[in-house]
């Protein structure tokens, strides 16, 4: 078994672009026959992210942290030269575009630096504490093998939970006979099981960024334990990147 002290963390966050809006996150611990979640969490404000951050960090071993959102942005206008290559790539898919600059992206940019500061290195490839920017959509694609992604927070409310309802339901089956393989676990079992029908928009809200979360953990934990080199790198450190995993099984 692995030594908790001891083993690495995976950790995901789906972090609002806005302050005022709340975001989630989730962590994932290595076991023997793949990982387990053991928290997904509703935050808040700036602060409540950054003492998640802290908490939830291993003590001994190094964290991966995986942010669907901006981490990276340098530019004052239009788009990154990234979201240029994701657009490229995955518009057949009709993932959404986004205009990514220091403006609309001030929030997440702020947190990345903060990161930067308590010692996350954005390099995917460095050793010790990572956090990387990853983008959920293209992931669904290419993990859940789907020919568009189950879009999350959008639509009239019946729409938003029967969304809710596939995606969850999407990712475990198509990630538990994954590399690595999601795991059972009764922090999963909460979010598998939350009961929609009788759930307002808020506690929907709360569920839908702790599932998209869950996703990015997933793909923290997809580049610790299959390596830079099974990912995709989309950009570069400079003007700022989003990293993929891309097959559910080592080819």
């Amino acid at each position: 078994m692995t030594d908790s002290r001891r083993a690495p963390r995976y950790l995901g966050l789906d972090l609002a672009w806005a302050p005022r809006n709340s975001s989630g996150g989730a962590v994932l611990v290595p076991r023997e026959n793949g990982v387990e979640l053991v928290a997904a969490s509703s935050l808040r404000a700036h602060e409540d992210i950054l003492a998640w951050i802290a908490r939830s960090r291993a003590r001994r071993a190094p964290t991966v942290l995986a942010v669907n959102a901006p981490i990276i942005v340098e530019n004052t206008g239009g788009r990154r030269p990234c979201d240029e290559l994701i657009a490229r790539h995955f518009a057949e898919h009709h993932v959404d575009d986004y205009q990514v600059n220091t403006v609309n992206a001030s929030h997440p940019r702020t947190i990345s630096r903060a990161l930067q500061r308590m010692g996350f290195d954005p390099d995917p490839t460095a050793a010790g504490d990572r956090v990387v920017e990853t983008y959920n959509q293209p992931t669904q694609i290419l993990l859940f093998e789907l020919e568009r992604p189950i879009r999350l927070k959008s639509g009239p409310m019946g729409a938003r939970k029967d969304a809710v309802a596939r995606f969850r339901e999407t990712l475990v089956e198509m990630l538990s006979d994954a590399d690595p393989a999601l795991l059972p676990s009764p922090a999963l079992d909460a979010l598998v099981e939350a009961d929609l029908p009788s759930s307002n928009g808020s506690r929907v809200g709360e569920l839908e960024e702790r599932l998209e979360a869950v996703l990015c953990a997933y793909t923290a934990a997809y580049l610790d334990l299959r390596g830079p080199e099974a990912c995709a790198f989309l950009g570069d450190l400079q003007d700022g990147y989003v990293l993929l995993p891309t097959t559910r099984h080592r080819v």
